[in-house]
């Protein structure tokens, strides 16, 4: 006697697509019928998994959207389209990674093609690691906490998409390139940024008070470029910040007066800049302080009495010729213990 079955594959959206004709007690026809079940259940699984990657998907582009604009994503010649592109088509890894570790993949990739890493493709092919790529550490659970990527003929702009390391990034360097560009907003929202060194490149624009975001940083570096404006005020809320380097930028105007909040100041260059006004008697504040430069600019008037205590009496380097200055050192220099290496 023979029974015919039917079997309903969801995969087909309800509609039967194979019909079974078995003989009862058939050893043949029991394994025919369990080869079917399994391939029904591997095309089930294929559906789940391809619903998962769907849902996956859906909340990287959301995340993307959250940190790039709409005209950037929209535009195929930008860093981030081209971003994007790689990261949905051509990373070799797609769909098999977790929206936290896509979302560091396409940051990385624009940050790269934005700052136009010379061959970039060989950055990104063939390593599933992302904190194995070129210039990137991460800690030991998978964040990004260095970007290294000093004097790697880099010719582009650092682009905003960096602040999506805020919570971990500690440390950027991307000096000595032709960087072009100001300072992003997005740079300025690391708040646990330790060491930042930007020297030597082409940045233009001003320095935004914004600075007053990096509260853990220890190293400023932004000499040798087109930097305008004045120093900004905010930047004396730093008080951990112990190198502080402007040298060979355009700033103007006065040397901010609250600059003795930075306690922990020991190296100062601000040299080779157009800062006008008086020299700041608070800086006599700055007991840590060991260097001081600022030569070649316009600061006019005498020097303060109290720069004769200049570092807590154990000024190193102090250089404040090429100015406007008048009258003559200070007479508490003859009793220091140590006597500064001094260009007046």
């Amino acid at each position: 006697k023979f029974y015919e079955l039917s079997v309903s594959d969801t995969v087909k959206n309800g509609d039967a697509f194979l019909k079974l004709v078995i003989e009862p007690n058939s050893s043949v026809a029991e394994d025919v019928f369990r080869v079917f079940v399994n391939e029904v259940e591997i095309r089930a699984e294929q559906k789940n998994n391809s619903e998962i990657f769907g849902s996956a998907s859906s909340a990287l582009l959301k995340n993307i959207d959250q940190i790039s604009s709409s005209t950037s994503l929209d535009d195929p010649t930008s860093a981030q389209s081209k971003a994007l592109k790689w990261l949905l088509e051509q990373d070799p890894f797609r769909g098999t990674l977790s929206t936290s570790r896509s979302m560091n993949r396409y940051t990385i990739a624009v940050i790269y093609l934005s700052l136009r890493l010379p061959n970039i493709a060989a950055h990104l092919v063939g390593q599933e690691n992302e904190c194995s790529w070129t210039g990137v550490t991460c800690d030991a659970a998978g964040d990004v906490i260095k970007i290294e990527l000093q004097n790697s003929q880099l010719t582009g702009e650092v682009p905003s998409e960096i602040h999506y390391f805020a919570p971990t990034l500690e440390l950027v360097d991307f000096s000595e390139n032709n960087i072009v560009g100001s300072i992003p907003d997005g740079l300025y929202s690391l708040r646990k940024l330790i060491n930042l060194y930007l020297h030597n490149t082409a940045l233009t624009g001003t320095l935004s008070s914004k600075v007053k975001n990096w509260v853990e940083l220890n190293n400023l570096y932004l000499g040798n470029n087109e930097l305008i404006g004045e120093v900004p005020t905010e930047i004396t809320r730093l008080r951990k910040l112990r190198f502080l380097i402007l040298h060979a930028n355009k700033f103007k105007g006065n040397i901010p007066s609250s600059i003795n909040e930075m306690k922990n100041l020991f190296y100062l260059d601000l040299s080779y800049n157009d800062l006008t006004g008086g020299l700041p008697g608070s800086l006599s504040g700055c007991t840590k302080l060991r260097h001081a430069y600022l030569d070649h600019n316009k600061l006019s008037g005498p020097i303060p009495s109290s720069y004769g205590r200049l570092g807590g009496d154990w000024i190193i380097d102090l250089t404040m010729d090429s100015n406007q200055l008048t009258g003559g050192l200070p007479s508490e220099w003859g009793d220091r213990k140590k006597l500064p290496e001094c260009f007046v």
